[in-house]
């Protein structure tokens, strides 16, 4: 354990569920003891090891273990198989106002905690200042914290863990309660504890920020360990299942037109769109586009009578309402000529550089000289953009930008 913070070793966790519980007293009294009892493990045979000074991150969908693992860590449950060792003081943030008493005041709380942790009367006087000032809460910190918002009770919570002076910090996913504001000087303090050397261990959902403060990161799924590693590589595993599973429950992206709605489409239909979908780079139907990734938006073209090469425009809509670009087949270049018939239009998005988000298609037929519309499609298309990654960062697409320091 010299170089290690925490070493988990084949540790799992069951519970006991019952189909008919008896929730009170007198049910337990009139009609016996709970019988129909089932093992459920929450935690199965997980092993990590995590050296000091690194900040280790726990992802996977809601019910996979993660906060259960976590308690673990922190000594709030015994594991049913396995050992758990730490080095050091262990301080918690997993449960909105754990180990605060709702009729205290917020500084009573605050020493409260920190007798705990095992602090003495002198640490914890030495501190105080600084958690009261850190959480923003000195107007309330004589009230009592039963009269506490869930933000105040977030503020106060993570200021006292983190200024105890931790070994380790474990920490839930309770900070996504918090404001914007709060949260990055959480994030700004939690990159000053790792500078400083101490460990911590992160549950969360946010996926960017787990991919910029993590150095490795486990994946749990139903209480077993898929993966372990780098950050960015987990991540990317992680999210490759998610998109699979999304793609498998959701219908592909397509749309067709029938002659039903002639009436109220804009433009002279002299040419009409009749279909639309998105198609991977294989030409294979998918339900969902990932950034970086090529895909295409392919339109059947109907023209009933030889016209010269009308011009073709998709506009893509973020769900926002900003519009995100507007390419036309006579900008790029490509003239159709003399066409009459159905003909397929293939507009190919490279590289895809649309960050995650959902997006709508609508496909404007324009003459040759681009003055008649002969036909108007809004809304043909709705798709959602997917991250191979953790989120990329704010914004609408993704810019081919280099860097470079001297």
């Amino acid at each position: 354990m010299t170089d290690l913070a925490v070493d988990v070793q084949g540790v799992s966790k069951r519970f006991k569920r019952h189909s008919d519980r008896r929730n009170s007293l007198k049910e337990r009294i009139v009609r016996g003891k709970a019988k129909n009892s089932v093992d459920f493990w929450a935690v199965r045979d997980v092993s990590l090891q995590i050296p000091k000074g690194s900040v280790y991150g726990l992802i996977g969908h809601n019910g996979s273990g993660k906060s259960t693992l976590l308690k673990m860590l922190a000594g709030i449950y015994r594991p049913s198989d396995g050992t758990i060792t730490t080095d050091g003081r262990v301080a918690a943030l997993i449960e909105l106002g754990a180990g605060f008493h709702p009729d205290m005041t917020g500084r009573e709380n605050i020493a409260l905690n920190g007798s705990i942790l095992g602090l003495s009367r002198k640490e914890i006087n030495a501190v105080t200042d600084e958690i009261i000032d850190f959480s923003g809460l000195s107007e309330f910190i004589n009230d009592p914290v039963k009269h506490y918002s869930s933000g105040m009770y977030v503020r106060l919570g993570f200021s006292v863990a983190v200024h105890m002076k931790p070994d380790v910090l474990l920490v839930d996913e309770v900070l996504a309660v918090g404001d914007e504001e709060f949260q990055r000087k959480c994030f700004d303090h939690l990159y000053s504890l790792r500078r400083a050397g101490k460990t911590i261990v992160v549950v969360s959902h946010g996926l960017g920020q787990l991919e910029g403060l993590c150095d490795e990161i486990a994946w749990l799924d139903h209480g077993s360990m898929i993966e372990h590693g780098p950050a960015v590589q987990t991540i990317e595993s992680y999210l490759r299942k998610v998109n699979a599973d999304e793609a498998a429950r959701n219908p592909m992206v397509s749309a067709t037109r029938g002659e039903a709605d002639d009436g109220s489409r804009a433009g002279d239909q002299s040419a009409r769109i009749t279909k639309a979908e998105v198609l991977d780079a294989d030409g294979s139907p998918i339900t969902h586009a990932e950034t970086g990734t090529t895909f295409t938006i392919r339109m059947g073209l109907q023209v009933p009578e030889e016209i010269l090469g009308p011009n073709v425009r998709v506009a893509l809509q973020h769900d926002s309402g900003t519009l995100v670009a507007m390419p036309n087949n006579h900008r790029w270049g490509v003239d159709f000529g003399m066409i009459q018939g159905d003909h397929t239009v293939n507009f190919a998005i490279v590289g895809n550089p649309l960050l995650p988000g959902r997006y709508r298609v609508h496909i404007d037929v324009f003459d040759y000289t681009g003055s008649r519309l002969l036909d108007s499609w809004n809304d043909a298309l709705e798709f959602a953009v997917r991250s191979p990654r953790g989120e990329i960062g704010q914004g609408l697409v993704e810019l081919p930008i280099e860097i470079t320091f001297e």
